[in-house]
């Protein structure tokens, strides 16, 4: 664990870097620029209740219905458990003699076919929301998705992103529609620059010395895009106007033209990374009886339309969450919910102004004819003001 530490912050020094040429190498999941913790406990499924500092990237148009100013300073991580293992079987099979790396390398391929390693640590920003408006920077975004699958023999494919963002977001009410409807729209305007690695390695070509974590394979770039987004909450009556449903639409990473600003802060010869990928999300929020001092509510999202590995299961989320008040410091939530068809689970707590959040989800790495889940653990630590 502490070289992979090390291995970050190397990564983080753009002394380190003297890039070639890079792949994205296979990976069927979603990549997502930005997560909420308290979103994922309860299934990723926020486009509708982004009520908090996060509606910059779910939904700016909930922007428009906030009362007051939230300033979030936090520090997240994630892993799959399993990923450990991971990079001590890796450091194991290169101390090995030379004779016998191959075979090393091989077994440890062989041992993983199928499965999928997962870091995001870590994610250091910022968010300051006001009354329809709000600005984010979020420096350093780092993510690791790493497998094993079957090519031309088993492969080891490693997908890195390093993404730093600054977003602007804007939101208004649209009274003029009708005064019994409560609509609103928001846009964030974002840029982000990106370094991503990509590697696909066999046993042999690990055995000759290939780093399946090397950032001299990087490439880097410079993108501005665009989200758009849309809250409708009409009016409802009968048994309806308990559950005061409300719902929403996003457009996300609407330009999409790719990262095409190269500073080459890596090499002057780095090439472009992945594209963010258009990609539109529908959802809605159904408000439950409050009890005590707990206020739930559920929501229904299918998102990441357009995406080049969407399917209706990657796009399937639901959840519930109690959200609940003590005192205006002391209160938070309990979540639970399903992500991409898998379990999640989520709490949070505040205590003055000190903030934390956890949440374990599930998130579909393989295929429809071949589904794998990843079993994913987050943790936050923020500062609100």
């Amino acid at each position: 664990m502490l070289g992979l530490i090390l291995w970050v912050f190397a990564f983080m020094t753009p002394t380190a870097w003297s890039a070639t040429t890079s792949v994205k190498s296979l990976d069927f999941t979603i990549h997502q620029e930005y997560t909420s913790t308290r979103a994922l406990g309860m299934g990723n499924a926020f486009i509708a209740v982004a009520d908090d500092h996060s509606s910059l990237f779910y939904n700016p148009a909930t922007l428009a219905f906030r009362k007051d100013g939230h300033l979030r300073m936090f520090v997240r991580g994630g892993a799959a458990p399993e990923s450990l293992e991971l990079f001590d079987e890796i450091d194991k099979a290169g101390k090995a003699e030379d004779d016998e790396k191959a075979q090393e390398y091989s077994d440890l391929i062989t041992k993983h076919y199928g499965d999928h390693f997962y870091y995001r640590v870590p994610t250091i920003g910022g968010v300051w929301v006001r009354p329809n408006w709000g600005i984010a920077l979020i420096p350093a975004d780092l993510s690791l998705d790493a497998s094993v699958h079957r090519q031309v023999g088993p492969m080891l494919n490693v997908n890195l992103y390093l993404d730093s963002t600054l977003a602007f977001a804007y939101a208004k009410k649209l009274n003029w529609i009708n005064k019994h409807h409560q609509l609103s729209w928001g846009t964030t305007l974002k840029a982000v620059h990106r370094v991503h690695v990509g590697q696909m390695l066999s046993a042999g070509m690990l055995a000759d010395g290939a780093d399946p974590f090397d950032t001299s394979h990087a490439n880097e770039g410079l993108t501005g895009d665009i989200d758009l987004g849309f809250f409708w909450k009409p009016p409802a009556g009968g048994f309806l106007k308990y559950m005061a449903p409300s719902f929403a639409f996003v457009g996300r990473n609407l330009v999409d033209y790719g990262f095409t600003k190269n500073f080459h802060f890596i090499d002057e010869d780095s090439g472009e990374p992945p594209k963010l990928q258009r990609r539109f999300d529908v959802g809605s929020k159904w408000q439950l009886p409050t009890f005590w001092v707990f206020d739930p509510h559920f929501a229904l999202d299918v998102r990441d339309i357009g995406h080049e590995n969407w399917t209706p299961k990657k796009g399937s989320h639901l959840g519930f969450e109690a959200y609940w008040k003590m005192f205006n410091w002391w209160k938070g939530h309990w979540a639970a919910g399903l992500n991409q068809m898998y379990w999640t689970a989520g709490f949070g707590a505040r205590l003055a102004w000190f903030q934390l959040d956890i949440a374990t989800f599930g998130e579909e790495v393989g295929t429809d004819s071949a589904p794998k889940e990843s079993r994913r653990y987050m943790l936050e630590l923020a500062l609100d003001f």
